[in-house]
This record gives structure tokens, C-alpha cells and sequence, in this order.
């Protein structure tokens, strides 16, 4: 498959979960499957990649921790997702995950979004 990329982009996972406990992901986008992980609190799981002009880029993920039921969530779509350019971070809670999104005036505005079911 030809990727046309330029430069690099990267998103970052972060566990947040309140109760401090261990956070599981799964991540993937059409063509790569990047496994299974486990981030301990506060640590952070990394995926670097280029932009496909013909089809777009997305990756998503699962999450698990403890008990709960698996979640999911496209942490990059890059045909929806204007607020995140070269670099996308994301903190997970158990409502959801959250990134600090750029605004027109150039600053940041802390946002959440429900899990998918």
C-alpha cells in the first residue's frame, strides 16, 4: 500500500483512570494492528504515523480495566478530526477520554468524550 506521508504525527495515550488502577489497550488502524498494552497510571502509550491522503487515516482503540466492560474510541480520524494536527494527547478516565483542543484564538479548551459502544 503507498502512504504518502509528511513528516510525522503522533498520538498519546495517557492513563488517568481514577481509583489508580491499570489501564488495557488495543489499538489498531485498517492496515496495522499495534497489539496489546498495559499503561500503569500516569504512563503513556505512543503511536507515531503519516497522514494517507487517498483514504484517510484512523486509528482506534480498546480499553479495559479491572471489571469494566471493553471500550472503544477512534483516538485519530483524520477526515473528522480538525482540532488535532501533528500531535493529539489523550487522558483516559473511566467517563471517557479527554485532550486539551486547540481553539481559533490559539488557546486550549479541555474536552471529553463518551466511550462507543
Amino acid at each position: 500500500m503507498l502512504t504518502l506521508a509528511w513528516g510525522a504525527n503522533h498520538v498519546y495515550i495517557t492513563n488517568h483512570l481514577e481509583g489508580r488502577e491499570d489501564l488495557h489497550i488495543h489499538c489498531q488502524s485498517k492496515d496495522d494492528d499495534l497489539g496489546p498494552h498495559v499503561l500503569h497510571i500516569n504512563q503513556y502509550f505512543r503511536i507515531t504515523f503519516g497522514l494517507n491522503f487517498f483514504t484517510g487515516t484512523l486509528f482506534f482503540c480498546s480499553f479495559q480495566w479491572g471489571n469494566s466492560p471493553l471500550f472503544h474510541f477512534d483516538v485519530y480520524d483524520q477526515d473528522n478530526d480538525k482540532k488535532c494536527h501533528v500531535e493529539c494527547r489523550w487522558y483516559v478516565h473511566k467517563d471517557g477520554p479527554c485532550r486539551n483542543e486547540l481553539q481559533d484564538d490559539s488557546s486550549y479548551v479541555r474536552k471529553c468524550y463518551p466511550w462507543k459502544q
